[in-house]
This record gives C-alpha cells, structure tokens and sequence, in this order.
C-alpha cells in the first residue's frame, strides 16, 4: 500500500473510531441525543467502509448513493473468497440512513436507536476482523 493510501486508510478509521466514540458517549442520554446516535451509526459505518475500501482497493466510492460501497465491498469478498456476512450491518444501516437524517416523522423509537448502535458496532468488528489492513 502506498504511504498516501495508509494516510487517507487512517484518516478514515479514525474518523470511524471518533463517531463511534461520541455515540456510545451520547447514548447515555438516548431521550435527548437519539437523533445524533443514529447518524453517528450510519456515518461511523460508512467511514468504515471507506477505510477498508482505500485499503484494498486503492480508493472509495464516489458514488452520492452510498449503496455502491456494499455493491463494492461484496466485489472485494468474492474476490478474497471472504465471509460477507458483516455487510449485513452495513446494508441495515445504509437503508434507513435518508429516514434517520431526513425523515419528517419520529418513526423510529429506542429499539431501532439501540438496533443502529448494534449495527454499527458489529460492522465495526467485521471490518477489523476480516480487514486487517485498517487496523494496523
């Protein structure tokens, strides 16, 4: 991997760590910072994505539907001949991203909050788990 690649590989995984962080700080007040712990779910996952994507590939999606990263990271598993079982996680989050950051209705209430929170968290251990290149 070339050293530019590791930098944009780290910067990524930290940002990952970061939201990560920040929402299982908020999510010990859930009635007042719900809204913020969804999308730090959704956006520590897809930071992820972006991490193990320039690790292995050179580069992220640019896509603005960010359904292409599962489309690419399910490319990347069948190619490794890899265990894609982790995007699950991902596509769960992905899907209701534009309800969570855009939605004009409270649809979703504490066990969808503690659903992303899951989700997030355990794409988190898939990618570290099968990518090691974005742990080192």
């Amino acid at each position: 991997m070339k050293a530019v690649d590791r930098i944009r590989v780290l910067h990524h995984r930290d940002r990952a760590e970061s939201f990560i962080s920040a929402m299982k700080f908020l999510a010990d007040d859930l009635a007042t910072y719900k809204h913020a712990v969804v999308l730090l779910a959704v956006h520590a996952s897809i930071s992820f994505a972006d991490a193990v994507l320039i690790a292995c590939l050179g580069q992220r999606s640019r896509d603005q539907d960010h359904t292409a990263a599962i489309r690419d990271l399910r490319a990347l598993c069948r190619t490794r001949r890899i265990d894609e079982k982790g995007i699950a996680h991902f596509l769960w989050l992905l899907q209701r991203k534009t309800d969570f950051s855009y939605g004009d209705h409270p649809r979703y209430g504490h066990t969808d909050v503690q659903s992303a929170m899951l989700n997030a968290e355990r794409f988190q251990t898939w990618v570290y788990r099968t990518f090691g290149e974005v742990k080192v």
